[in-house]
């Protein structure tokens, strides 16, 4: 797009008895160039929609301009690296998430969990399992709870629940007491979800179903909110295990992230930067010009009385 501007400084330089009029013999044409309509096509960028970088390569191809190679290369480089990012820490995801859960199942038991979970009481450790009141809070008070199927009927029961209190209380812990293996006695069957194995490493209700889960190797440690929580070396190593996992599936899902905003901005890209090259290119041919012409006097012909100067300026 080009703008002519002319701005006009006339000097004047007159005598005493010279203040008439005064003409050029030069004058400037006002007319303006028209201004070039632009045409954006919106393919180039669905085709970075689609494929990050293909909408600057296409540009790159019709125009021969070296800028949108460039920007192209960019954008199919960080979209293999997504990609291949989030494929490689999806699998080490889903490998250590078998692995903590391989873990627990080994050192994490419901039968010692409901039978031990008092052993902190009375103890020098019971600040731990204490509410807000000072109370030592038993199992099943708390909001947190381990569900588990019972029976033929595979009635899913909640560790809250009024039933659950009533078998604990008038039959588990009598088996246990008398080393009855309540699993196959009740036909108990512990529903394993995400949740579970997320409490059972991060809620103190929980310790006491891992297998060092004792007075001997309990460990007080306070989280980043300074709340205590209870700790032993078999608790520790399934924590890191997990937290491991974690670091693994937040990547995989920066990755995926990326790639969507690669996407994104690769389209938007291709839309608008050709506009602003074209900008750019404009503005390295712009003009400025000086015109400069003499002026006379009307009544005296070839009496110069002074000096028109012209600036014209081409955007």
């Amino acid at each position: 797009m080009k703008i002519l501007f002319t701005i006009s400084i006339q000097f004047a330089i007159l005598s005493a008895y010279n203040l008439e009029y005064s003409y050029s013999l030069s004058e400037m044409d006002n007319s303006s160039e028209n201004e070039e309509s632009t045409y954006i096509s919106l393919k180039y960028p669905m085709y970075s929609f689609i494929v990050p970088g293909l909408g600057e390569y296409s540009l790159y191809k019709d125009t021969k301009d070296k800028r949108y190679r460039n920007m192209a290369v960019s954008f199919f480089t960080i979209e293999i690296i997504g990609h291949i990012s989030s494929l490689i820490h999806k699998d080490k995801y889903g490998q250590q998430k078998k692995k903590y859960k391989q873990y627990a199942n080994q050192n994490w038991d419901f039968a010692n969990w409901i039978y031990h979970y008092n052993d902190f009481e009375n103890t020098i450790y019971q600040d731990v399992w204490l509410d807000s009141n000072d109370n030592y809070t038993y199992i099943g008070q708390s909001s947190h709870y381990v569900q588990f199927y019972m029976g033929t009927t595979n009635n899913l029961i909640k560790t809250t629940d009024e039933d659950f209190f009533e078998i604990y209380y008038s039959a588990f812990l009598d088996d246990m007491e008398n080393n009855i293996d309540i699993y196959d006695k009740y036909d108990i069957v512990v529903l394993k979800d995400q949740h579970f194995y997320e409490n059972i490493g991060k809620y103190n209700e929980y310790f006491s179903g891992w297998e060092d889960a004792d007075t001997t190797n309990i460990i007080i440690g306070t989280t980043d909110l300074n709340y205590d929580v209870a700790l032993s070396p078999i608790k520790n190593r399934y924590i890191r295990s997990y937290e491991k996992a974690e670091d693994y599936n937040d990547i995989a899902e920066f990755s995926t992230n990326c790639i969507f905003f690669n996407h994104f901005i690769s389209m938007l890209d291709a839309f608008v930067l050709p506009q602003i090259l074209r900008k750019l290119d404009a503005k390295k041919t712009n003009k400025v010009m000086i015109h400069s012409s003499t002026v006379y006097s009307q009544k005296k012909i070839q009496t110069p009385i002074g000096v028109k100067v012209d600036l014209i300026i081409k955007l």
